[in-house]
């Protein structure tokens, strides 16, 4: 799981929640990516933006 930002308001389809803007939440990559891809056929250019936590590698 990795963290994200939320950029755009959005409801999640598998947890029914609503999600706020700049709230951080953990989803798989892949989960992020079909979010993102959803929300772009609406004209949103992105709605969850990865947090990268590199400190310490």
């Amino acid at each position: 799981m990795a963290k994200y930002k939320v950029v755009s308001l959005f409801k999640n389809k598998e947890t029914k929640k609503w999600h706020d803007v700049n709230e951080e939440i953990e989803l798989t990559v892949k989960r992020a990516d079909e979010i993102n891809k959803a929300m772009k056929e609406r004209n949103v250019d992105l709605t969850v933006e990865r947090i990268d936590k590199e400190e310490g590698k």
